[in-house]
């Protein structure tokens, strides 16, 4: 009984300081606050996150653009671009921006081997504070016709 005692004692002091500790709460509060006192950051703003290429071949490779800002103030740093699968190839033109600099990546997929409706996703990892997004490419892989 004294054990039970002790251990139920032992949880409710340990949650009544996590949910209680103040310097987590300040921490929040200057989290918070961090953009509204001035402090410049980058921010990564995709002009078009999504393109539905309708139906191909299979086989085919298809490809498209997409257009990127950095909306923020300070310099923005393009430092990996991550691809669902092997078949979905990224190319960037610029890795670094200014504020207020457009840039643009390549989203190359090929079709061989795959069949049906399929949606693949490259992943722009940053320096801003989101620091990753995703740009989809959606497309219907028809066999070939003999």
């Amino acid at each position: 009984m004294f054990r039970f005692f002790c251990t139920g004692l032992s949880i409710f002091v340990l949650f009544l300081f996590s949910c209680t500790n103040p310097s987590r709460e300040n921490k929040s509060i200057a989290d918070s606050t961090l953009n509204q006192s001035g402090k410049k950051y980058a921010e990564l703003q995709l002009i078009e996150d999504f393109y539905d290429f309708g139906s191909i071949v299979q086989g085919e490779v298809v490809k498209h653009t997409f257009n990127f800002r950095n909306a923020g103030e300070n310099v923005l740093i393009i430092k990996d671009l991550i691809p669902d699968c092997g078949c979905t190839k990224p190319m960037v033109d610029k890795t670094v921006l200014k504020s207020g600099e457009e840039g643009a990546v390549e989203v190359i997929f090929d079709s061989n081997g795959w069949q049906g409706s399929q949606y693949k996703s490259v992943t722009l990892r940053t320096n801003s504070p989101i620091r990753e997004k995703s740009v989809t490419i959606k497309v219907n892989v028809v066999p070939p016709k003999d």
